[in-house]
């Protein structure tokens, strides 16, 4: 943990054993809530006194369960999970839940950086690349908001505290790392996760109206039948008891089927055209979760965010913290939630290689960005550095293969030794304490587990198509990343989305976002027409891989596939599996669910439109 993480980290997150009494304690000194926050509590009060067992998790605990009434409840402390807590107003009481400590999440694990828009002319480069690495398979509006929102994102890390790397000049300093066609990634030595992270955490210890739980982990969702009204094909819920009048939203009829408990496997859905007005509409009500003492607690809540991370707890090798076993996806699963692009699941090429049990180390891609190559038992180089992570992965594998190794070589020759021991120290420590010395001899890496495209399917707000549940972060799929994320664009896509989010909710509580957009929703002049472009150019790719013979891509054989593993811990097997979890081999296939609405397009009250 860093210092700063420290020092904040002096306020502390609260005992589970004193959750009750302290979150009541916390929203009893918070502002005066809005009178949309205030009607939804008062109709979340109602609706648990007369609902009965119609809000209730699907699987019920045995234990008594302790309640908790919120505004807003985000599962997840990393950096979506943090900014979007950060994007709502005081007036919103918001429960942020940790399922072991607050520095436990991949956010803080982050090396190389974060990518912004370089500057005008970097648009439509930046948007390729992006589809370049993810195999043209990438959902290009999300791709387009990410972009255009980036230099917000940036300016309002700064603000925060965030502290980038700058040259003599005063100005930002930007790394390059593998399938980038030019330098537009900022950073802070190679710690740049644990610098966001830390900062956003320290700004959201200061806010009143936010209490974080530690060691209390998510284990189900609370749901409640609600009535709709139904017109031509379009189901307008009436939320005006629970959001404020200003809520009246149109989202597509979604009626989920029953199912039981047995984990891991989608329920049925289909989208109803034709049901009858007032028919029971099930609705995200808030989470159930339990403490490290095994109390239960039910915390509900007019909006609720998943942003509780991937699924690298379920490989033998991977980059990620244990405790993230895609608890998220499991959960949507058993309620026929949307899942897409489950098979997604990124290797990274260079981690240290170690015969230890536990969490491998990452050898950040922007070591290779800035000069280091691969060498085979030789000495000779076998691949292009800076190609695709998943390219460059395939390569070692295969080298690894020729020579009968359990590693390659990563060489830092040619690189000054004062940007080793200075732009990457923390890998240089971490390597002296394994003893190599970077600086004097090539290092042992291997590729390992690292990132996760697929999960909940959201929509460009990060609505799921659940009402009042929203995914953000390594949970959550909106597509930006495609079959392959690009470096360094997962903070950037958490910070991004998870931001909108809050926009939404904010709308759908009648609340006013501390932070307006200042970016359009829609893209404009140059940047429009080299949207048209791409987005054709990515329609005319996926064409031309489906009708030349290529093997189709997981997206068009199976839409979607259930991990089988997922909210479960692996126990470490042999480094060589790295790039199978336990579960991959019993895959199935799960029903194909139907998009998220994507009618209200809107980000706030006051949306920004071109000049």
């Amino acid at each position: 943990m860093s210092e700063k993480n420290e020092k904040a980290g002096e306020m502390g997150a609260a005992p589970a054993k004193t959750v009750i009494a302290d979150t009541a304690r916390a929203h009893a000194v918070a502002p005066a809530e809005t009178m949309a926050s205030a009607a939804a509590r008062t109709h979340i009060g109602d609706a648990r006194e007369s609902a009965g067992d119609r809000l209730q998790p699907e699987c019920d605990g045995a234990a008594e369960a302790h309640d908790v009434t919120c505004d807003v409840v985000i599962v997840g402390c990393g950096v979506a999970g943090l900014y979007c807590a950060l994007n709502l107003p005081s007036t919103l009481s918001v429960v942020m839940l940790a399922k072991t400590t607050v520095d436990e999440c991949d956010s803080m694990l982050a090396q190389g950086g974060i990518c912004v828009q370089h500057d005008d002319a970097d648009y439509a480069p930046f948007f390729e690349d992006t589809l370049r690495a993810g195999h043209y398979e990438n959902r290009c509006e999300s791709v387009d908001l990410m972009i255009r929102a980036s230099r917000s994102i940036i300016s309002d890390l700064v603000k925060r505290g965030v502290d980038f790397e700058r040259d003599q000049a005063g100005n930002l300093r930007y790394t390059r790392e593998g399938a980038h066609s030019r330098p537009r990634i900022c950073f802070h030595s190679d710690i740049t996760g644990d610098e966001i992270t830390s900062t956003l955490l320290a700004r959201v210890r200061e806010l009143p109206n936010v209490r974080i739980l530690e060691h209390t982990c998510m284990d189900d969702i609370l749901i409640a039948q609600e009535e709709a009204q139904v017109s031509a094909g379009v189901t307008t819920k009436n939320e005006a008891a629970a959001q404020g009048e200003a809520d009246a939203a149109t989202q597509n009829a979604t009626n989920i089927e029953d199912h039981d408990c047995a984990p891991l496997v989608a329920a049925a859905s289909a989208t109803q055209r034709d049901v009858k007005p007032h028919q029971p509409q099930t609705r995200c009500r808030g989470v159930v979760a339990h403490t490290a003492d095994r109390a239960q607690l039910r915390l509900f809540a007019g909006q609720t965010l998943w942003a509780c991370g991937g699924i690298g707890g379920t490989y033998p090798r991977s980059t990620n913290f244990p405790s993230l076993t895609g608890d998220a996806c499991a959960i949507a699963a058993r309620h026929g939630i949307a899942l897409e692009h489950m098979d997604y699941v990124q290797i990274h090429p260079t981690s240290l290689y170690s015969t230890r049990p536990g969490r491998a180390f990452l050898i950040s891609e922007s070591c290779r960005g800035e000069g280091a190559v691969l060498l085979d038992a030789n000495g000779n180089r076998f691949t292009d550095e800076l190609q695709p992570r998943d390219v460059v992965s395939a390569a070692i594998y295969r080298q690894m293969a020729a020579e009968g190794t359990d590693f390659v070589r990563l060489s830092f020759a040619t690189m000054p030794k004062d940007e080793i021991t200075g732009h990457f120290g923390n890998i240089y420590k971490r390597c002296l304490e394994e003893g190599f010395d970077i600086t004097r001899e090539p290092i042992p890496v291997v590729p390992a587990q690292h990132y996760f495209m697929g999960g909940v399917r959201v929509d460009r707000n990060s609505a799921t198509d659940m009402p009042g549940l929203y995914a953000a972060g390594e949970t959550s799929c909106n597509g930006v990343h495609g079959k392959n994320r690009l470096a360094s664009n997962s903070l950037l896509e958490s910070l991004v989305f998870a931001q909108r989010a809050a926009w939404d909710m904010c709308r759908k509580l009648g609340a006013e976002a501390p932070v307006a957009q200042t970016y359009p929703e829609q893209p404009c002049g140059a940047d429009a027409q080299a949207y048209k472009r791409l987005c054709a150019e990515a329609e005319r790719k996926t064409h031309e891989s489906a009708t030349q013979g290529k093997p189709q891509t997981a997206a068009q054989t199976r839409p979607q596939t259930c991990m089988q593993n997922a909210g479960q811990s692996a126990t470490p097997t042999e480094p060589r599996n790295a790039g199978r979890p336990d579960w991959q081999t019993e895959a199935q296939t799960c029903p194909q669910n139907p998009s998220p609405s994507d009618i209200d397009r809107t980000a706030s009250s006051k949306e920004v439109v071109c000049a």
